[in-house]
């Protein structure tokens, strides 16, 4: 689970080049797998997630993946995204996802991918987009319209895409059993943070958990203590809040 790309990295971002040396990481050790994709008996698989769509992702990324022959997944809040904008690439890279999503701030810097940017992924067979809800809000406070965040935001996805997503990333990584339930109705896979391996696409309880990849150091990462995550499956398998 990644967010940001930007030169410096930070908190919820990484330095491009940090990145890249991750990514060569996983592309000599590991098979990059999307959801539903086979997995490989006895060999543990990753999956590259990427959550909000920041703008760095189609400029950093995009041509990363090309480059070394690898898929990544990217979710999308479909509240910021624009068609399409005239607003220089360094000025994008100089705002944060998190502050592109305050207020209207997100028409000026057009922080996020474009609808066109992600037409342009996705015809390139290397990026596979999710939906991570409308308005990238907290789905288990009250008063939440939950088919207005998943289903109607996945379904303004499939107007600019064509095609309905198979994945829905819950924001914040917030979910209980009754927003598990409407989610599960729409989309087939469902992922979380959790910080945790996983045994198969179908694991107890139906969520995908996810290994924060953020503020790497090195090129392994996450992978580099597995042990932890290795253990946290089975604790996450007994509960769902």
């Amino acid at each position: 689970m990644y967010h940001d790309v930007v030169h410096g990295g930070g908190k919820y971002a990484n330095d491009p080049e940090v990145l890249r040396a991750h990514l060569e990481y996983v592309r000599r050790n590991h098979p990059v797998v999307l959801p539903g994709d086979p997995l490989t008996s006895g060999e543990l698989s990753a999956c590259l997630t990427f959550d909000d769509a920041h703008v760095g992702f189609f400029h950093f990324v995009y041509p990363m993946l090309r480059e070394m022959g690898l898929r990544a997944m990217v979710a999308v809040s479909t509240n910021f995204i624009l068609e399409d904008t005239a607003v220089p690439m360094e000025q994008r890279l100089g705002t944060s996802s998190r502050n592109g999503r305050e207020g209207a701030h997100f028409q000026d810097t057009a922080c996020f991918c474009t609808w066109k940017e992600l037409r342009e992924m996705q015809a390139g067979g290397v990026v596979e987009v999710a939906c991570h809800s409308a308005g990238h809000v907290d789905l288990t406070r009250s008063g939440i319209d939950l088919e207005r965040e998943i289903h109607g935001a996945g379904r303004k996805i499939a107007e600019h895409l064509e095609t309905f997503p198979q994945t829905f990333v819950f924001p914040l990584g917030r979910v209980n059993p009754s927003v598990a339930r409407v989610t599960k109705r729409f989309y087939p896979y469902c992922m979380r943070i959790g910080g945790a391996l996983n045994r198969g696409w179908r694991n107890p309880g139906g969520l995908i958990y996810r290994l924060q990849g953020d503020g790497l150091q090195d090129e392994r990462g996450p992978l580099r203590d597995l042990w932890k995550p290795r253990l946290r499956y089975y604790w996450n398998t007994l509960r769902l809040r």
